[in-house]
């Protein structure tokens, strides 16, 4: 298989509003350094109209309750009080996973998370027609202990599959599906959601658990880059709002992409985000907006 031929079908976002400032930027990267056929974001509802301004096109935007009546308030119900707050978190992964299950079985697929930027065009299909997995560092043993009870498999590989991306047939993941469901007897939204330790907390890993399962049933057709990605953008330089060629070359020429994530914040904050921002961006919006009317 020539990879010159073979392209990206779906690109597949979720995100929410407290992260819409980062997306804005990160979707018009996404379409010039991602080629795929199809781009979709999942958004809350409510949130439709504020996406469909600032999404880059050709990217669809779509309500996420499409997929959330399904297991969103159950996810509710069974998080614990203490750590309620990881409802979106867990929320997102599922929106993830159905929108991927819902793809045609021959589309390849690429899962973007929202507040990550490609820096460069980027391919994720070798010359071999392989599927290339970028490696995290971070391990977490509950993640493990829930695909142990989802699809008794064990971790196979010695890095992280959480790299702010992840490749795949949609046919793996229906074909891990339908695995698990026959081992549980039920359908999978319900059989994950009894497998996942909520009153644990940050117990479950899509990026892990759909890596373990490919890893194991599909190793021949997949192959891992030792190519540089950035967790800690915002430390790196403040806010992807001042994101630019030069930042790039000087600044980030060695990395494939960097992800902007909320708890990370550079210190001094108000030195190096909130004036700079204010002096290069808020105000010549500011006065761009003016002139135009």
């Amino acid at each position: 298989m020539n990879s010159t031929s073979v392209i990206i079908d779906q690109v597949i976002c979720v995100c929410c509003k407290r992260d819409a400032q980062a997306w804005e930027i990160a979707s018009s990267y996404i379409v010039r350094n991602l080629k795929a056929r199809h781009y979709k974001v999942y958004v809350p509802d409510a949130d439709l109209e504020l996406f469909q301004e600032i999404s880059s096109k050709p990217f669809q935007v779509i309500g996420e309750s499409i997929y959330t009546s399904q297991f969103a308030a159950e996810i509710k119900r069974l998080l614990d009080a203490k750590i309620a707050s990881q409802f979106g978190w867990y929320l997102q992964q599922f929106i993830k996973l159905s929108a991927v299950n819902d793809c045609l079985p021959d589309e390849i697929v690429l899962i973007w998370d929202a507040d990550t930027i490609p820096l460069k065009p980027l391919s994720f299909i070798d010359h071999q027609g392989r599927l290339i997995y970028y490696k995290g560092a971070e391990y977490h043993h509950p993640y493990f202990e829930t695909v142990m009870r989802l699809l008794h498999l064990s971790k196979k590989i010695r890095f992280s599959f959480i790299a702010q991306c992840f490749v795949l047939k949609a046919a793996w993941l229906q074909e891990c599906f339908r695995e698990i469901e026959l081992r549980h007897g039920m359908p999978w939204v319900p059989a994950l959601l009894n497998s996942i330790r909520f009153d644990e907390g940050n117990s479950f890993s899509e990026y892990e658990t759909i890596g373990t399962f490919i890893s194991h049933r599909h190793s021949s057709e997949i192959v891992y880059t030792d190519r540089k990605w950035l967790r800690l953008g915002n430390s790196a330089i403040g806010h992807p709002a001042f994101l630019g060629p030069n930042i790039i070359a000087d600044q980030l020429n060695d990395y494939d992409y960097v992800s902007f994530e909320k708890w990370d914040k550079a210190k001094p904050y108000f030195l190096k985000v909130s004036l700079p921002y204010f002096f290069r961006v808020y105000l010549p919006s500011l006065f761009k907006s003016k002139n135009q009317r």
